[in-house]
């Protein structure tokens, strides 16, 4: 296998929560580059199966936290059923309180209490992508002592906390509070929807994500949903798109383009999140290249994410074969605008050009540099 072929991730069916059966299984292996190379990119399919919840209070110091909500059935975004209702605040004992019935995106900034993230609507299926921005070891979790004072409890050493039905033992990732009866959920939930603060402070830190109409062709169902990042929300910085692709297509140019030293990833997966690997059939070939004139094929007709590292080069996204829809979601994990960089040959000297407003002759590194951060 060449390096370049090694750039494909296939995920990984795991049974390991079986018995979590709140949750669709087998599910997707969660991708995680960020632990496995430090690149800023783990995402994967959590999908609720009945009304239910996920987690108790907790902080993460160190990143920021990112979800995006939605149906399972990711070829009808606009029209799936459900309901959430998102805790966050200042305070793990009184939080604010945000109800999600649309595909939303939701940014939870370092330090802020979050979750119960409590699933009050499930109709066929719930999806919901974690993405962190960051690294972050361990969790705080809030404690309150006897006198009513806050404090907290550092979550460190093999992610040690308490179990959530008796708060006496530790927790063991039985599944069990995930299989709760209702009386019992609602037990649970009372107090904190007895306490939902007052304030709105964190307001800004949801936002749903609207039909965005492309001009991708008709292979790509239109309207799809897209956060644009910073100029969706401040203070993020990662960009998605969901592109349900229904037939065989080509996406992008042949001619290779690179974002300088921005990482891409490229997401591949059955267009059901409920069940992702019964919907997918599709045969997929990805260009891709350490420097534009030695470019290399990577095809894989199973899903996975491409990773494109900085500096690399991407052509075209060919889906030869689509038996069934494909979700496509290219992550983009930058605050910048997407931009690219082409390279071309006149009278035999090879030049960089910045979207066809630039062009430079025998690159500096500090011209390099003016290409990858101009925008």
């Amino acid at each position: 296998m060449s390096n370049i072929e090694s750039l494909f991730h296939p995920f990984i069916a795991t049974h390991d929560k079986d018995n979590w059966t709140s949750w669709t299984s087998p599910r997707m292996g969660y991708f995680n580059r960020e632990v496995e190379l430090g690149a800023n990119f783990n995402a994967g399919f959590l999908v609720a199966s009945k009304i239910g919840y996920m987690d108790i209070p907790h902080i993460h110091d160190g990143c920021d936290s990112y979800f995006i909500f939605t149906g399972a059935d990711l070829d009808n975004i606009f029209e799936s059923e459900f309901e959430v209702n998102f805790f966050i605040g200042d305070s793990g004992v009184s939080m604010e309180m945000y109800t999600i019935t649309k595909p939303t995106f939701v940014r939870v900034p370092a330090g802020v209490y979050h979750c119960p993230i409590y699933y009050s609507k499930v109709v066929r299926g719930l999806n919901n992508m974690l993405w962190y921005g960051g690294v972050s070891t361990g969790r705080v979790m809030p404690t309150v002592d006897a006198d009513g004072k806050e404090g907290y409890s550092y979550e460190i050493d093999n992610w040690v906390r308490p179990c959530v039905r008796d708060p006496e033992k530790m927790c063991t990732w039985c599944g069990l509070c995930f299989d709760q009866p209702e009386d019992e959920l609602k037990e649970f939930m009372a107090p904190f929807f007895k306490n939902v603060a007052s304030t709105t402070k964190y307001k800004d830190c949801f936002m749903e994500l609207k039909p965005d109409f492309h001009k991708l062709g008709d292979a790509v169902i239109n309207p799809r949903a897209v956060f644009k990042g910073v100029g969706d929300m401040q203070n993020t910085d990662r960009q998605v798109s969901f592109n349900i692709v229904t037939a065989p297509c080509k996406l992008g140019d042949d001619e290779p383009i690179s974002n300088g030293q921005v990482s891409e990833y490229l997401w591949f997966s059955g267009s059901d999140a409920y069940d992702p690997w019964n919907s997918w059939d599709a045969e997929i070939e990805v260009m891709l290249g350490e420097d534009p004139g030695n470019m290399q094929k990577v095809t894989f007709d199973k899903p996975g994410v491409v990773e494109v590292p900085p500096g690399h080069w991407r052509g075209a996204v060919t889906v030869k074969r689509a038996g069934k829809p494909v979700c496509f979601m290219p992550w983009y994990p930058s605050t910048k605008d997407r931009y690219r960089i082409t390279q071309k040959v006149v009278d035999g000297e090879k030049l960089l050009v910045y979207n066809d407003e630039k062009t430079i002759k025998d690159p500096t590194a500090g011209d390099e540099l003016y290409l990858q951060i101009k925008r």
